[in-house]
């Protein structure tokens, strides 16, 4: 079967590999996928945590948080080396999403499986939305997606200059970073439509069964992103009350 795209996305991580034959990609091959590179991440948090030796989980962290940026780009980029280098990736961000979870749940108790049921509840909304065509992820939208995607650069920058500079007190700081949190998170669900869009467009084109790996990976991404945003302003929110 030949799959060809006019996605830009696609086309890139397709270079050099412009014909496929075999069987086609499915939903539920998909969610198969996405399951995988959950459980691996799953492995790696809990993996991570039972380790004793201090310099052994030290150095483990270490080269997690080295190497988590390299194994995603590879990922995103190849689709051949997706299923290998996804795999890596969600095992290696998996120990820093247990190490960040402890923390935090050592911070705000009950932050962890509220930032969780969080993260599901977006998924779903967003799942949602896409199915019933509520939200239709076009060119306008992905015009928006970037625009957006750069004001937020700017706005990031200069909120971090006014806390540096101008604004030093702990309440302007606190609502500083709740605000990019939040703003955070809306970006992450933007990401998530795009995600979607792309499984379905893969789908629905006939895409190889490769491609499976390459759209579940993107997903999976996009959702331990979300997590890592949700967590700290649930973690805020249950410390200041407490």
């Amino acid at each position: 079967m030949r799959f060809r795209s006019n996605n830009p996305v696609f086309r890139k991580a397709l270079s050099g590999e412009h014909v496929y034959e075999g069987a086609s990609a499915t939903y539920k091959g998909v969610a198969g996928k996405v399951i995988f590179y959950i459980l691996m991440t799953l492995v790696g948090a809990f993996g991570g945590l039972l380790v004793s030796n201090e310099a052994l989980f030290g150095a483990l962290l270490t080269v997690s948080l080295l190497t988590t940026f390299i194994f995603s780009i590879i990922a995103l980029v190849s689709v051949r080396l997706a299923k290998v280098f996804g795999s890596l990736y969600c095992l290696a961000i998996g120990m820093v999403v247990g190490v960040v979870s402890l923390a935090f749940e050592t911070l705000a108790p009950g932050s962890v499986m509220i930032a969780i049921l969080a993260t599901i509840v977006v998924l779903a909304v967003v799942a949602t939305l896409f199915l019933t065509n509520i939200v239709k992820v076009n060119g306008r939208f992905m015009k928006f997606l970037f625009t957006f995607s750069i004001s937020i650069l700017v706005t990031m920058l200069l909120l971090w200059i006014l806390s540096a500079t101008v604004y030093r007190d702990a309440a302007f700081n606190f609502r500083n970073n709740i605000i990019i949190s939040l703003i955070m998170v809306f970006l992450a669900t933007l990401y998530l439509l795009f995600d979607l869009e792309h499984i379905r467009q893969v789908v629905e084109g006939g895409a190889p069964k490769i491609m499976e790996w390459y759209v579940a990976f993107g997903l999976v991404f996009t959702i331990i992103w979300l997590y890592f945003e949700i967590l700290p302003i649930i973690a805020r929110i249950l410390a200041r009350d407490n």
